[in-house]
């Protein structure tokens, strides 16, 4: 089976750790995982940088590209995307553009207190720091998807992890 788990949060709330986390429970899927930052840092060359004109399409798109080739190449795989996606536009868009997968899911990470993100924060390498504002503000755009929206999944789940 190959399937597909967009993991979506703001900032600093646990995303990596929590695909990594997946990652390590789930011993019998190959488990791949691809990183907005990490494609964004390839890329572009800094955690601080980012596309012309922060056209963040840039970087989704090149995620696409790979997990579609991953998904040729991969009899069997879990690929998980580790991006913010905070309202369904971006979740769909994803969805829309990435066909070739047995099974998709889409996961919400939350906590009780977005103020746990601002900590969280400077738990990173500094290089990956997002300003204390930014953060503020992902967590109030924060939308739960819509119906219409989870019809696309397979599988929706809101997942705390405080």
């Amino acid at each position: 089976m190959k399937k597909l788990i967009l993991v979506c949060g703001p900032a600093a709330i646990g995303k990596s750790t929590w695909s990594e986390g997946y990652k390590s429970s789930h011993p019998e899927e190959k488990v791949l995982i691809i990183t907005a930052d990490e494609v964004r840092k390839e890329m572009y060359g800094s955690y601080r940088s980012f596309p012309p004109n922060n056209n963040m399409l840039l970087v989704y798109d090149e995620m696409i590209d790979r997990a579609e080739k991953i998904c040729q190449s991969e009899e069997s795989v879990t690929v998980i995307f580790d991006t913010t996606m905070l309202y369904d536009e971006r979740r769909l868009y994803f969805r829309r553009h990435l066909n070739n997968f047995d099974y998709y899911a889409l996961y919400l990470l939350k906590v009780s207190d977005y103020e746990i993100c601002i900590k969280r924060n400077h738990l990173r390498e500094k290089e990956k720091w997002v300003p204390e504002e930014i953060i503020r503000d992902m967590a109030k755009s924060y939308l739960d998807p819509s119906p219409d929206c989870i019809a696309h999944f397979d599988e929706y789940k809101e997942i705390y992890i405080d």
